[in-house]
């Protein structure tokens, strides 16, 4: 009997674990909010839709092109600064498990503005 009177208790203590351990989704990837804005910054082409860009606290970061064009050309020269781009670095989505990664710097980004040099 003493059961009985304890299940309303368990129902009620499961949903709450169940709806504090439910995820909205990420704010994170090209749909999600920005983390940094570049302008009119120096990058190289690696390939891949990612380019990699001076920074004054990294010395480079990575970015990775939301939206890709086949007509980027790469840099044979890593001292080649090929591209002049701006845009909007979204956050990095972590995965299954974000406490047990570092978030890298960089991430996907919206270029709003794209000239070769």
């Amino acid at each position: 009997m003493r059961f009985i009177q304890k299940i309303p208790f368990y129902f009620v203590m499961l949903s709450i674990f169940a709806f504090a351990c439910s995820k909205n989704g990420e704010d994170c990837g090209c749909d999600g909010s920005t983390s940094r804005i570049l302008d009119n910054r120096e990058a190289r082409y690696i390939g891949d839709g990612t380019f990699v860009v001076p920074d004054s606290i990294l010395s480079v970061i990575s970015v990775r092109a939301c939206d890709v064009d086949t007509v980027w050309e790469i840099s044979k020269d890593e001292n080649n600064w090929n591209y002049t781009i701006s845009g909007n670095v979204k956050n990095t989505c972590l995965g299954p498990n974000p406490e047990l990664r570092l978030q890298a710097p960089g991430g996907p980004i919206q270029i709003t503005y794209i000239k070769k040099n």
